[in-house]
């Protein structure tokens, strides 16, 4: 049985840590490894089911996503897509008269023909909570940066409700680490742009608007300490019995800036979580998100048509932090970034929620974490 290694390590915290390196909007390519920005850019996809798996994102009209973009065919044409480490396929065309907005969904670019796309005649769908997109796949040029990888699989929606944005699938096979149909990461390694499959992801805080992946490597630059190496739960024994980036969380505490301490839990290979830039909040079991609730005693219940608990604005700015441990590695995740500030409602939400099949530590822990499966 195959096991991959995931390496966790805190940010720093710092601004001047990247003083005198280039901005994270610019794309650098060394020997064997591509550096690429991301974007944040308001509005996340909603709940969908990842191969009849349904799992829960936050909704497109309030939440945000870590976009990245790609240029597809001949001639290359730019379309931005949601960077996702918790599925594997990329797609494009959601069909924006049918979406949540419209207008925002143009915004993302079209992939409009091209003269050496090679259509599969193959269809598939993907059923989402709140919505579906039904697919045409076909194989053609993808560029990411300067790399330009050539017979590239892809689907290209022919039809779909809600979905305002096309996805670029980071995680593995859902059936397993070996797929008869690479993904852009394999190909970026297949074809020699990269030296390998891994890949770096530093998404930063809301405040920077910066970001980056690493295609093929590390940053050094963009974390403190050592970084720790993690085993991926192996598919049998996940949560939900496929191939994803299920790693152990080994403990949670909720530390307060009054200087108290709640211990949610610390147990060895405590609890299988999902690691997922996908998701906008992370989800955790009911026995541990309870306990995290009862730190944030000024917590109200949530309005109607909501799972989120909406929490006092100013916690934000507090010294608080949640910590997240991983073997000897303890992740600080600031009030400041565990907090959801919803811009377009002027509310704040904590950043987790109940969910007890599918835990999920999501954007509310990644913007604290430097992970590299």
């Amino acid at each position: 049985m195959r096991f991959a290694l995931l390496p966790l390590a805190a940010l720093p915290l710092a601004a001047d840590a990247f003083a005198g390196y280039p901005a994270d909007n610019r794309m650098v390519q060394q020997a064997g490894m591509l550096r690429f920005p991301i974007k944040v850019v308001d509005g996340a996809p909603a709940k969908r089911q990842r191969r009849q798996q349904d799992v829960a994102l936050a909704s497109q009209k309030t939440g945000f996503f870590y976009s990245i973009e790609v240029r597809l065919g001949t001639p290359p044409q730019a379309v931005s897509v949601n960077f996702d480490t918790g599925s594997d396929e990329l797609w494009v065309n959601p069909v924006c008269q049918k979406s949540s907005d419209p207008a925002f969904c143009q915004s993302f670019g079209r992939f409009n023909g091209s003269q050496t796309f090679v259509d599969l005649k193959r269809n598939g769908t993907i059923n989402y909570g709140t919505g579906f997109a039904n697919l045409e796949y076909g194989y053609d040029y993808v560029d990411v940066g300067s790399a330009r990888i050539s017979q590239q699989l892809f689907g290209v929606a022919t039809e779909s409700e809600f979905a305002v944005t096309g996805i670029l699938g980071a995680g593995p096979s859902l059936d397993g680490w070996n797929s008869p149909y690479p993904t852009v990461i394999d190909n970026l390694a297949k074809q020699g742009f990269t030296q390998s499959r891994a890949f770096s992801l530093d998404i930063r805080s809301l405040e920077s608007r910066r970001g980056s992946v690493v295609f093929g490597g590390i940053d050094t630059r963009k974390f403190a300490g050592r970084l720790e190496k993690r085993p991926i739960v192996p598919a049998a024994a996940s949560p939900d019995g496929l191939t994803r980036y299920w790693v152990y969380l080994d403990g949670i505490a909720v530390r307060p800036d009054n200087g108290s301490a709640v211990d949610v839990f610390d147990k060895p290979d405590g609890q299988a979580v999902l690691l997922d830039s996908g998701y906008t909040v992370s989800t955790l079991p009911a026995a541990l998100f309870d306990k995290i609730l009862a730190a944030f005693p000024d917590a109200r219940p949530p309005p109607p048509g909501s799972n989120l608990y909406e929490v006092p604005c100013a916690l934000g700015a507090s010294r608080g932090r949640v910590d997240f441990r991983f073997g000897k590695t303890v992740i600080n995740v600031p009030y400041n970034d565990f907090i959801w500030h919803q811009s377009s409602t002027g509310t704040c939400v904590l950043g987790v929620t109940r969910d007890d099949d599918f835990p999920v530590l999501g954007d509310t822990f990644l913007r604290a974490a430097y992970v590299r499966p």
